[in-house]
């Protein structure tokens, strides 16, 4: 059997390595997977039941729900103060499914993509499937924080160049970017006609602020820019997988003509439930955002308390991205630490070379998590990477 080169270079994921080295341990603390403890709230699962009592089982639109899409139009609206029509929104099966969707329309075989990591590994897997070749720019460190190189990601463009992936709020790190930054990929996507595919799943998820800046309020046209979103993280709805994206009517046509070729369609209770999430989940965001914020909190003092870490402090998200001194193979570390110490983290190579020496952490855990985890991670750090 002849396999696809393409589909055979895409890298495994190690956090999900991670997550079956898991099985082998007794009643392990998890905090390598990118999602809550916390379920669904109530009324969204109660929006979904009363869809299925209602008949919403059937196929839907392919773009979603007329409904649903321009509710998701008038939330940005309302959050970002930046206006796009019903008809710039497509929903998917969750936002990787926007994502791949996006880069499979955009992107052909020969082309390249720039992408600032650490970051999640799915974005260079999916570029590699389309044989597009990918280029990584790392982020730089100013004192204790991450901070976008712009002169790296200059030279990392050519003529070949078709889109540059940016997802701030930043998972691992919890990087944000600044809105002169912004400003400044923009001028380059213009100047070198490349389209920017910013990832803002965790846009609500931020500590300092209302919301993160989004790349669609510095956009002079919708040619150059592709947002993607998600309701799993804002929403704590994971396994129900829908997600949208915005982009021009051209893009988002050629994205539904593409989704139907892989899923016709996202859920059709989910669509539902995600309507009343938009319409009725404010309270819930900001009792969340309390939540994440204090869960935060714990993880910043636990690893401020060990000598051997540095620790950037995450501006959104809910991970801490913390620097182990000593630590050049984070995937083996992770293994060990978990068979011996019960504590599941993803090693930092999982996000990228410049991810090497690190170790992600997701504190949407709870505290009764947290705390004996890292009290845990301090003990194994003291007896494994001291002299």
């Amino acid at each position: 059997m002849r396999l696809s080169k393409h589909a055979v270079g895409a890298k495994d994921s190690l956090i999900r390595q991670m997550s079956l080295v898991a099985d082998q341990v007794d009643n392990p603390y998890k905090l390598y997977f990118g999602e809550s403890d916390m379920a669904t709230p109530e009324f969204i699962c109660r929006a979904a039941y009363e869809a299925l009592q209602a008949g919403h089982t059937f196929y839907t639109p392919t773009p979603g729900v007329d409904e649903l899409r321009e509710a998701i139009a008038a939330k940005f609206k309302e959050v970002h103060n930046v206006e796009y029509s019903p008809a710039q929104v497509v929903c998917a099966a969750g936002a990787v499914n926007a994502i791949f969707l996006t880069i499979r329309s955009l992107i052909d075989p020969g082309d390249n993509v720039v992408i600032i990591e650490p970051t999640w590994p799915v974005f260079a897997s999916i570029t590699t499937l389309m044989g597009a070749e990918v280029r990584t720019v790392p982020l730089a460190t100013s004192g204790s924080e991450f901070v976008l190189d712009l002169d790296r990601l200059r030279t990392a463009i050519d003529s070949r160049t078709r889109m540059m992936i940016i997802n701030s709020p930043g998972n691992p790190t919890g990087w944000m970017i600044r809105r002169e930054e912004q400003e400044a990929v923009w001028k380059m996507a213009l100047e070198h006609d490349f389209v920017i595919l910013s990832d803002e799943v965790y846009d609500r998820i931020v500590f300092d602020q209302a919301a993160a800046p989004t790349f669609a309020a510095v956009a002079t046209d919708t040619e150059h820019l592709v947002v993607v979103n998600s309701f799993s993280k804002t929403y704590n709805m994971t396994g129900w997988r829908l997600g949208y994206a915005l982009a021009n009517e051209e893009l988002v046509n050629l994205i539904a003509k593409l989704e139907e070729f892989v899923i016709s369609n996202a859920p059709a209770m989910a669509q539902q439930a995600g309507i009343t999430a938009l319409r009725d989940g404010e309270p819930y965001v900001q009792e969340i955002r309390e939540k994440y914020a204090t869960r935060r909190q714990v993880a910043i003092e636990g690893l401020q308390a060990i000598p051997q870490v540095s620790l950037p402090i995450p501006a959104g998200g809910f991970y801490a991205f913390p620097k182990l001194e000593g630590l050049h193979d984070s995937l083996a570390f992770a293994r060990k630490l978990l068979l011996e110490a019960r504590v599941g983290m993803a090693p930092g190579i999982a996000f990228g070379e410049s991810g090497e020496g690190y170790m992600r952490i997701c504190f949407a855990a709870s505290e009764e998590v947290l705390v004996p985890a890292l009290a845990n991670f301090k003990t194994f750090i003291e007896q494994n990477l001291c002299d």
